[in-house]
């Protein structure tokens, strides 16, 4: 497992560079950006999510899956270290962002955008993965390219949408349900790690 976690980290330097750039550019600009909108903020948990696909296409592409059956590692232990990583991205990313976004929201009164936030970011960061991992195990990164993009197109508009149209609702009217999205983002996210258990254990390579 420990290898299998210092071989991600070479490979987030090597190929994640890029998105870790961007990330901390979005960051940037989202503390200069309007309250009312969480476009920018948004950003960086969703490379967070995409990161970890990233990675699966590179090593897809090396042939590292096949190479990796030869090895004393079990394809639990695989899929593991992979949902371990992609939460860890996630938790470091989603941090940022809302101990920066904290900073600026609440000295000026705006507690309840910062509750709003708290709660989003984690459908668009967990979620993603969450249905992207289990279909690049089955089907394969090219097979699986279309879902992919399609699906973070799906994720980011509906991210920017819920994000607008909770920023419109005045403060009292704000759905209490809004604190449950976050339990169900990470209910789909253990349901997806579990899935893809067992898809990547009868899959052949």
């Amino acid at each position: 497992m420990k290898g299998l976690i210092r071989k991600d980290f070479y490979m987030i330097w090597e190929y994640g560079r890029m998105l870790l750039l961007m990330s901390a550019v979005f960051l940037g600009v989202s503390l200069v950006a309007s309250d009312d909108n969480f476009f920018f903020a948004v950003y960086p948990v969703l490379f967070a999510g995409i990161l970890p696909v990233t990675l699966i296409s590179y090593e897809e592409r090396d042939g590292w899956n096949r190479m990796c059956d030869a090895m004393p590692v079990s394809r639990r232990t695989q899929v593991n270290e992979r949902y371990l990583m992609t939460a860890f991205c996630f938790l470091v990313l989603y941090l940022l962002t809302v101990g920066l976004q904290a900073a600026v929201l609440l000295p000026r009164g705006n507690a309840e955008k910062l509750g709003e936030l708290v709660c989003l970011l984690p459908c668009v960061g967990l979620l993603t993965p969450a249905v992207m991992i289990p279909v690049t195990l089955r089907w394969g990164v090219e097979k699986g390219r279309f879902v992919y993009y399609v699906f973070i197109g799906v994720i980011l508009a509906l991210g920017i949408i819920g994000a607008n149209a909770l920023s419109a609702a005045p403060a009292d009217a704000a759905p209490g349900a809004v604190w449950l999205l976050p339990l169900i983002a990470l209910a789909l996210f253990a349901l997806s790690w579990l899935l893809s258990i067992r898809i990547y254990e009868k899959r052949e390579l």
